[in-house]
């Protein structure tokens, strides 16, 4: 299935949060889903607020993958099965990201975020 092979001499990532992957080695198949809600609030006290994705349309949006309707013509050459790569230094991988050396068959991603943004209102006396 796989017909090239990844060297890496190092790889240092800081950070892998929120939903995301560092895939070392081949996979078939990735699949990376990511929803939040950033709520930001003007106020010294802050109370918990009870919401639920459900409570918001962009949560419930089946998700679209278009589809291609045009044909694709592919030709591969390999003369050398090796990618080699030296050093690879990441900052951070975040919001159902994936970083992956190695071959991988098939990768779907999906972020939904909703920002949400209270201001108080002004007195206007």
């Amino acid at each position: 299935m796989f017909s090239r092979i990844s060297k890496v001499k190092s790889l240092l990532s800081d950070t892998v949060s929120f939903s995301s992957t560092l895939q070392i080695g081949d996979t078939s198949y990735i699949d990376g889903i990511s929803l939040a809600l950033a709520v930001q609030k003007k106020s010294e006290t802050f109370h918990s607020v009870d919401i639920q994705f459900d409570d918001y349309d962009i949560f419930k949006k089946p998700f679209y993958i278009p589809r291609l309707n045009e044909p694709v013509l592919t030709s591969f050459s390999n003369p050398n099965p090796f990618i080699r790569v030296g050093n690879i230094n990441i900052i951070g991988i975040s919001s159902s990201s994936v970083v992956g050396v190695g071959n991988v068959g098939h990768a779907r991603m999906e972020s939904r975020v909703k920002h949400i943004r209270e201001v108080p209102k002004r007195d206007t006396d």
